[in-house]
């Protein structure tokens, strides 16, 4: 139900007060109405706001440092029923064991809980999400001769990941669910021992005041962070204090490709390509490395994947790509296909070389007609959208992406100042260490020694030299789509933002369900495990443990 006057929100008697409509925020709220409990949904969007570029509120701004490591939030975020995940791949990764446990050659990185603490909640997490089940591994045998990588580590994809009109809609329809959009949430108010007394947001142009016996904040790390730094200008003895950990360890991935894989049997690729699995939903098998060959090598998490080369190269001479390509530089057009953010990635740099592009579409123009009209019917006018497509060629010669863990940085931050017109400004100070670098190298001499090894293929890097393909993944270190660390859980008050049940440290009734409070970030992009989490805090809430401490 749509709550529709302001002055009606706080006489309702709510069990969990949710903020934040996107993946996690819906998954919190829809697992604890489910096991019984009454849930206000508030977000500072509407229902159509997810198709909106999002802007900063009345009073605040957003300053990326180095905007040659973070992108801006208009391709990252959105507000709204759904949230981000109008801007979603749909791409569901889950994590591993030795991604909870510590590892001498990553500092901060024993986290409170294990992987026995969460496995029951991805089979859940993966139906809210419509990614089938929550079967990650493969039952197919890897590549004969792999020791160091297993391809048995699966990546599934959403079946539609923009979650407004399945998730969203269960959401604003379920009986025990009041929502309230338009309600930026702008303070926090605390009583006796640290107990929220009630959230502050504004409303119809009037301030209001929520009341529940449980809240949780779901808006997002870059806009969590920004509240709870906020609130600490005021209160500095709050969330750890002002040199403490909130804000700090912000965190992503290092993501792109430097380098070809040259496969010996070109029909291989057939092993790493997307196929769906029985219920429907495309799977993808990749390069991991395995947990022994991690340690053994002291390594980050690290994953590879095979591709297309890019778009904007017009030397592939692949009608196909040359006219996917055209589509995608035609901005009004490529927006309608891609997240703004990927598209970009495709489009590449100027200059667009159009002509050679076009070239390219007239040795076989009916080839690309054909493969454009597949692409369109199974990404677009498909129940079961599919993520990509690999367009196999003789030489068995592919684009190979990395997806990496990056290392905890105390010194990568959020921090908030305040202007000469007296507006917060969120500095967003996001930063790569030298060890991220040689983490990702290194695992591409793993991987190119294992593949000569076993006869299966060779890595060739796009660069001359050791130090040009430094530079290359250098360029290629930029994130800000998976916003991780900055509300870091932990054991301890002065090490972390929450605890292992997603309890802000010193409120009996606050907690924090966002991909922030990953002490590490594993290889696997955030949004599944994020709602795994959400949905075992939702078990946690409605099972009174939470509830009934604000009692």
């Amino acid at each position: 139900m749509t709550v529709g006057e302001a002055d009606s929100v706080p006489g309702n008697d709510y069990d969990i007060c949710v903020v934040g409509a996107g993946p996690v925020g819906l998954v919190l709220a829809i697992e604890a109405a489910d096991a019984g409990s009454r849930v206000l949904l508030v977000d500072a969007g509407d229902a159509e706001s997810w198709k909106h570029d999002i802007e900063d509120a009345p009073g605040q701004r957003t300053h990326i440092v180095d905007d040659a490591r973070h992108a801006p939030l208009v391709l990252t975020t959105r507000r709204g029923l759904g949230g981000t995940s109008a801007m979603w791949g749909g791409r569901c990764v889950a994590f591993e064991p030795i991604d909870f446990e510590p590892r001498d050659y990553v500092p901060d990185s024993d986290w409170p809980i294990r992987i026995d603490d969460v496995q029951r909640w991805y089979e859940p997490t993966a139906r809210h999400l419509d990614a089938g089940t929550a079967v990650f591994r493969s039952d197919r045998p890897d590549l004969p001769g792999l020791s160091e990588f297993t391809m048995s580590n699966l990546e599934r994809w959403a079946q539609q990941p923009k979650l407004a009109g399945g998730l969203g809609r269960r959401a604003a329809e379920h009986p025990l669910i009041d929502t309230l959009f338009d309600a930026r949430l702008t303070d926090i108010d605390f009583g006796a021992g640290g107990t929220v007394t009630g959230l502050v947001v504004r409303h119809a142009d009037a301030t209001v005041r929520l009341s529940a016996r449980a809240y949780a904040l779901a808006m997002g790390g870059l806009e969590i962070t920004r509240l709870l730094l906020s609130i600490q200008r005021r209160r500095p003895e709050l969330f750890g204090g002002p040199d403490g950990p909130l804000g700090r360890y912000y965190m992503g991935h290092t993501t792109g490709s430097i380098a070809d894989i040259v496969l010996d049997d070109p029909a291989d690729v057939a092993e790493l390509d997307f196929v769906q699995d029985d219920t429907g939903t495309y799977i993808r098998r990749r390069f991991t490395l395995t947990e022994e060959a991690q340690r053994r090598h002291r390594v980050l998490n690290t994953s590879f994947y095979v591709d297309n080369p890019p778009f904007y190269e017009y030397e592939h001479r692949n009608a196909t790509l040359s006219a996917v390509f055209l589509g995608l530089a035609i901005r009004p057009i490529g927006r309608l296909i891609l997240a703004e953010g990927i598209r970009q990635r495709h489009v590449g740099p100027r200059p667009y070389h159009v002509g050679k592009h076009i070239g390219n579409i007239v040795r076989r123009p009916f080839r690309a007609a054909a493969d454009v009209i597949d692409i369109f019917r199974r990404r677009y006018a498909s129940r079961v959208r599919k993520p990509g497509f690999i367009l196999r060629n003789e030489g068995g010669r592919y684009a190979i992406h990395y997806h990496g863990e990056q290392l905890p940085n105390p010194e990568s931050r959020l921090m908030l100042s305040v202007d000469a017109n007296g507006d917060e400004v969120l500095d967003v100070d996001y930063r790569f260490l030298e060890e991220d670098v040689d983490s990702l190298l290194a695992c591409h001499e793993l991987l190119d020694a294992e593949l000569r090894a076993a006869g299966i293929g060779r890595i060739e890097y796009l660069g001359e030299d050791a130090d040009a393909v430094r530079r290359f993944a250098w360029e290629q270190t930029t994130d800000g789509f998976h916003s991780i660390g900055t509300t870091r859980m932990s054991r301890e008050p002065g090490e972390g933002v929450v605890d292992a049940d997603l309890r802000v440290h010193g409120t009996p009734n606050l907690f924090i369900a966002s991909s922030s409070v990953f002490p590490t970030s594993a290889e696997a992009n955030p949004t599944f495990f994020a709602a795994v989490l959400a949905a075992r805090l939702a078990d946690h809430l409605s099972g009174h443990k939470g509830v009934a401490a604000a009692r």
